[in-house]
């Protein structure tokens, strides 16, 4: 169903108190930056990811141990045409006991697959409820974001997407590509060879990009996200000196460490 709200289920140890505290935590388990109050009815809080997204929420139902709604007021994603995406959605927590458990199911109530940050979305939020939400409930320490650590893999898998979508692999290589990245080819391809370390896999990329004559076609996929890596399909119809017209249907295969891609493998 195109009309199918996002929704997502934790279900834990630790009693609904607990489970309605870390909610309420925000910092703990979303980011660290978020400036204004995150508990009370009618409080109001901003959240910000780089120049990526930014919202603005208020707390318009506040049930202790029982539900936390929030009310999206404005809502910037840099990625998509239309800006007024989430802006009039809810974000909303609900807690009950079911066979001597907590279980806590979210839902972003207006973020549809119809949505064009859907994709992006779905990931963030996963990764956010799934992972740093539940460890906050059961171990006191959740993965929020913080510009003093490391992107988490989603934050890069967004960004990558981000660049990717305007044709900014320089920009990509320079922002995400740790030091001693490596590059890999398949072990028969007659385009490109293997290669290890950031400025060399630069060249490698440039040397490529010299060659293209005329670009028909180019297309990237949203990232795939799975452990500390994320796929991407990519297709491209070139012509190229010396080659002439080729048509190229690859995926791209990224890991992921310490917030920076450590490497990068292609299967065409």
């Amino acid at each position: 169903m195109q009309n199918q709200s996002y929704t997502t289920t934790l279900l834990v140890d630790q009693s609904p108190e607990q489970a309605f505290n870390a909610i309420n935590s925000v910092r703990g388990w979303w980011s660290e930056e978020i400036e204004g109050g995150t508990e009370k009815l009618n409080d109001e809080f901003n959240y910000r990811y780089n120049d990526v997204h930014n919202c603005r929420m208020k707390l318009i139902e506040v049930l202790p141990s029982r539900k936390v709604v929030w009310l999206v007021l404005d809502n910037y994603f840099s990625f998509t045409k239309d800006k007024s995406e989430w802006i009039g959605t809810k974000v909303q927590f609900e807690i009950s006991r079911h066979d001597n458990k907590t279980q806590i199911r979210f839902t972003h109530a207006g973020l549809v697959p119809d949505y064009e940050c859907y994709s992006a979305c779905v990931n963030g939020w996963t990764h956010y409820i799934q992972h740093s939400l539940l460890s906050l409930i059961t171990t006191g320490k959740g993965q929020p974001n913080s510009g003093k650590k490391a992107y988490t893999i989603h934050e890069v898998a967004a960004r990558f997407n981000e660049l990717a979508r305007q044709e900014k692999w320089f920009e990509i290589q320079e922002e995400l590509f740790a030091e001693d990245v490596r590059s890999i080819e398949p072990s028969n391809s007659p385009y490109l060879n293997n290669t290890e370390g950031k400025s060399r896999v630069r060249e490698k990329a440039k040397d490529w990009v010299n060659r293209i004559e005329t670009a028909h076609r180019l297309f990237t996929t949203e990232p795939i996200v799975a452990g500390n890596h994320f796929a991407v399909g990519r297709e491209m119809d070139l012509t190229m000196q010396r080659l002439g017209r080729i048509q190229i249907n690859e995926i791209m295969l990224y890991e992921v460490k310490d917030g920076k891609i450590v490497l990068e493998q292609f299967f065409y």
